[in-house]
């Protein structure tokens, strides 16, 4: 006769079975994105989906669920059950940068998300108009702060929401500079965008899939990209590291992205997850859908170094949310 205590430890762990694993890997993965389709988020889920889908044969489904900052599709994740079937693809802002700026946070997301593993990362790109940058004598990003250094000088650059990556550096390049910089939120990157184009703001940094086809046909001039180092399918814009001399050569923003789970993920398959992304990061064709999005693949950490790279860049981004004095209530 098994013993009582023995079926209750049974009923309570489950999770942890080989069987279960294997319901995991034949039933439809879900993949909840913080953004509507078309957004950043969304591109990576369905170009992951796809590979993952090619190398595995398991289905992969992208579930939008945009608002409350990025908010409902985490506590869509933290909520689901710990099967492994449940992700979710989020940037590091929201472990960092987030928590920061709300007065109130509704979830712990040291304590409810499992990071998984990392996927992607990108920065910010920062254009201008080709004939503004032409007109005022701005040959690259360091002579624009300096333009804006000088008394009656000022720049206005938009950002795709308040306390975004963009309002971040934005407001942390001023300060380091001595530039005066205004920054203009919106609600997304597309108004910021079209004000740009239309002359009505001097200047935006922007995530690149809408950027870069303007930078192509000439109407818009890439100045920097806003991590330390340039980046590779970047090669003749100068990266943060450029401008030691304006007090802001150290500056690194890289928005690179997590897939997470519920808090109370069993590590087993949280490495099964983590092993599926890395296979589907070594698919043909994937680097380089990736590359014209703005994007670069990312070595697949497992849970505990994603852990401790979210640690490691928490107080770097608070920093900027410190400057900015962006608050979100």
């Amino acid at each position: 006769m098994i013993p009582r205590r023995t079926l209750l430890a049974a009923a309570a762990a489950p999770l942890a079975t080989p069987a279960l694993a294997q319901i995991s890997a034949t039933r439809p993965l879900r993949i909840i994105v913080p953004n509507p389709p078309g957004g950043q988020s969304d591109t990576i889920a369905r170009l992951y989906g796809e590979a993952i889908q090619a190398i595995s044969g398991q289905a992969v489904v992208v579930e939008n669920r945009s608002g409350a900052n990025g908010l409902i599709a985490m506590d869509a994740v933290a909520k689901a059950p710990p099967d492994g079937l449940t992700t979710g693809l989020f940037s590091i802002t929201m472990f960092t940068s987030l928590p920061a700026m709300m007065s109130r946070m509704p979830l712990d997301v040291d304590r409810d998300v499992t990071p998984i593993t990392s996927v992607v990362t990108s920065t910010v790109l920062c254009c201008v108009r080709a004939d503004r940058a032409q007109e005022r004598g701005w040959g690259d990003f360091g002579a624009m702060l300096e333009w804006a250094k000088r008394p009656g000088n000022e720049l206005t650059n938009g950002a795709a929401s308040s306390g975004g990556a963009s309002h971040l550096l934005t407001a942390t390049i001023a300060r380091r500079s001595g530039a005066a910089i205004t920054v203009v939120p919106y609600r997304g990157g597309a108004p910021a965008l079209n004000d740009l184009l239309a002359g009505n703001i001097d200047m935006c940094f922007d995530f690149m899939p809408a950027l870069l086809p303007h930078v192509a046909a000439g109407t818009l001039k890439a100045m920097a990209v806003g991590s330390r180092e340039r980046v590779p399918f970047l090669p003749d814009v100068p990266g943060m590291g450029d401008f030691s001399a304006l007090g802001i050569g150290d500056l690194d923003l890289q928005s690179w992205n997590i897939l997470g789970g519920p808090g109370t993920l069993p590590p087993e398959l949280a490495a099964r997850t983590q092993d599926l992304l890395r296979r589907a990061a070594a698919h043909p064709g994937l680097e380089d859908r990736l590359r014209t999005n703005g994007l670069l693949a990312l070595p697949p950490l497992d849970a505990a170094a994603t852990r401790a790279r979210i640690l490691a860049d928490r107080p770097r981004w608070q920093e900027m949310v410190q400057i900015s004095g962006a608050r979100i209530e």
